[in-house]
């Protein structure tokens, strides 16, 4: 019994010393991936040029969900990306809308990310 006690122990020493020299070249590797993240060249626009666009971030679309039907706030728990699509689709529609009651020529999408 005490052969197999001395193995058991023998058995994760050496796991125990296999994981933390993994864990220590994982740790090279991300410190080496954030350098290189850190020089790396800003991303270019993928806009074409002399193009402008304006981008709009709802904060609160559950809250604005909510206003609108009281089962949002149950339906977010369970589906927050679909709750999310609905309130940024609506929002598209109101803001292409307004724009045109304006007389503004304007083509607004809605791009999921």
């Amino acid at each position: 019994m005490n052969v197999l006690i001395a193995l058991l122990v023998v058995a994760l020493i050496g796991l125990s010393g296999w994981l933390l020299f993994a864990l220590h070249r994982l740790q090279k590797q991300v410190a080496a991936l954030q350098l290189r993240l850190q020089t790396a060249p800003p991303l270019p626009m993928s806009w074409p040029v002399g193009k402008s666009r304006i981008a709009i971030e709802i904060l609160n679309p559950f809250e604005l969900a909510a206003r609108e039907t009281r089962l949002a706030g149950a339906a977010a728990k369970l589906a927050p990306r679909m709750i999310e699509r609905i309130v940024y689709e609506r929002a598209a529609v109101m803001i292409a809308q307004q724009m045109a009651e304006q007389g503004v020529q304007a083509e607004v999408k809605h791009h999921v990310a």
